[in-house]
């Protein structure tokens, strides 16, 4: 009996010297170096619809306890198969554009001012200028701009009084993507679009007006260019404006976080 149990022994250790270390798969071949099966305990969460599991692996050690002061963070994910992956270091961005990050020249995105005259009163939506960054994994990305506006008539340059209510503001488009992502001209996002009214008791209400468009996407990895527009709607019954756009400080961010 002792010899059988050491010859199974040395068959194993052979086993899993040229193949896959299995624990608990019985009836199935292991599929990875190592492969460990077993049934979680799956517990419902009273008043709500979400599912507490207990899991099938545990390894002593890994915990916060031993986690040291200048360890990288790195999350640990599992795919739909079970595969335990390391995640990329979510605290450190693929990409960033910001103003506020000091190896970073873009400052003021319109140096500039970008003056629009409405040939008639009509919608009106003008690139104010793109940004190109290529993506390198599945991403969550922040998209970000501040824009400055100034009004007046589109004939003359002079002032507005009509008290007519325009829509303005700033809105994002993609003209570069992956497949999968549109880049048709009215597959707009990040909108902020307000209302503007140009005289408070018959006088003209003039200066510095700003925009804040902002936006949250989830995107594969691949070669995108981003558009920011300056977008403004005049009725047919309104005059034609004149918009001037990069007058103020304006800056744009795009910061990017992996997910896979």
């Amino acid at each position: 009996m002792k010899k059988l149990f050491l010859s199974l022994i040395m068959i194993n250790v052979y086993i899993n010297t040229f193949a896959q270390v299995g624990i608990g798969t019985q009836t199935i071949s292991p599929q990875k170096a190592l492969h460990i099966s077993g049934n979680s305990t799956v517990n419902a969460i009273s008043g709500t619809i979400a599912q507490l599991v207990t899991p099938t692996i545990r390894i002593d050690g890994l915990n916060n306890v031993n986690q040291g002061i200048s360890d990288k963070l790195r999350p640990v994910s599992a795919t739909d198969n079970g595969d335990i992956v390391l995640s990329h270091a979510v605290v450190i961005p693929l990409i960033m554009i910001d103003p506020i990050t000091l190896a970073n020249s873009e400052k003021d995105y319109i140096t500039v001012p970008i003056t629009i005259n409405q040939p008639s009163a009509t919608s009106t939506d003008t690139v104010l200028r793109s940004f190109s960054f290529v993506l390198t994994s599945p991403s969550i990305v922040k998209f970000g701009a501040t824009t400055s506006f100034q009004f007046y008539k589109a004939s003359d340059g002079s002032v507005i009084t009509d008290g007519a209510n325009r829509l303005w503001g700033t809105r994002f488009r993609f003209s570069i993507a992956p497949t999968g992502v549109s880049t048709a001209a009215d597959a707009f996002f990040g909108e902020s679009l307000k209302a503007y009214a140009n005289s408070v008791n018959s006088s003209s209400a003039t200066g510095l007006l700003y925009a804040n468009s902002e936006d949250m996407l989830s995107l594969p990895a691949g070669n995108y260019t981003m558009q920011i527009i300056s977008s403004i709607e005049t009725q047919s019954t309104q005059i034609p404006i004149r918009i001037i756009n990069g007058s103020g400080n304006d800056n744009v961010s795009v910061v990017a976080y992996p997910i896979q």
